[in-house]
């Protein structure tokens, strides 16, 4: 997973027009609870989420590694005007902020994007950045997605070829994975959930009718430092 992999994909496609996720909506209100204030969104996309918390106020930090993409999200945040988002551009294995720097962190349809070494790496790397008490909101899809066995296998569970996002790596874990990648973490939640996402084709938003379906089951995960 390079840079370019990651431009390829937005400069084809652009903007991707994602929806608000209904966990980050929920995750937003639980961050306010909390008096959370500084929120890492880590593979930030073209911001979706990032804009999305910015307007409840909090100082969002949006991270990728495409500049396009960042491109795209900063554009969007102008025209709100919203002033509360950072941009950088940076590898999610190798975060550039100090430890303890972020309340939360989000991550969402992004962190499986690697070997099965990349993702712990990311894991810890998030760990680091949060304050103690900080949650970590995030997904990883399972071994039971249909057609998670599609593409070639460089490693166990991960595999490339995919009919988007080409040359990126998807790792599928077990539940029994995922509690031993967040084994840092002192609470630790996770669900299983079953979802249609839909994917871009002849750069025309999908929905049901137009695009590509995708049935996924993600383990849904809140993890607190």
């Amino acid at each position: 997973m390079t840079p370019r992999d990651w431009e390829k994909i937005y400069k084809e496609n652009g903007d991707l027009g994602y929806e608000v996720l209904p966990r980050i909506r929920k995750a937003s209100a639980l961050f306010r609870t909390k008096g959370y204030q500084k929120i890492l969104d880590l593979g930030c996309g073209t911001g979706r989420h990032s804009l999305f918390l910015a307007k409840q106020g909090f100082q969002v930090y949006a991270t990728d590694m495409s500049l396009t993409a960042l491109k795209i999200a900063g554009e969007k945040a102008a025209a709100l005007g919203l002033r509360n988002i950072h941009f950088q551009q940076h590898d999610m294995r190798d975060i550039p902020f100090s430890g303890g720097f972020f309340d939360a962190v989000i991550c969402t349809w992004s962190l499986h994007h690697g070997t099965l070494a990349q993702i712990q790496k990311t894991i810890g790397e998030v760990h680091r950045v949060l304050v103690l008490g900080g949650m970590f909101v995030t997904d990883i899809p399972s071994v039971t997605t249909p057609g998670s066995k599609n593409g070639t296998e460089i490693e166990k569970n991960t595999l490339i070829g995919k009919k988007t996002e080409e040359d990126v790596p998807h790792h599928y874990s077990t539940r029994e994975e995922v509690v031993t990648l967040f084994s840092e973490f002192q609470q630790l939640s996770v669900r299983l959930q079953t979802a249609t996402e839909y994917y871009k084709a002849d750069k025309v938003h999908s929905d049901s009718k137009k695009g590509i379906r995708y049935i996924s089951q993600r383990y849904n995960i809140q993890a607190i430092k």
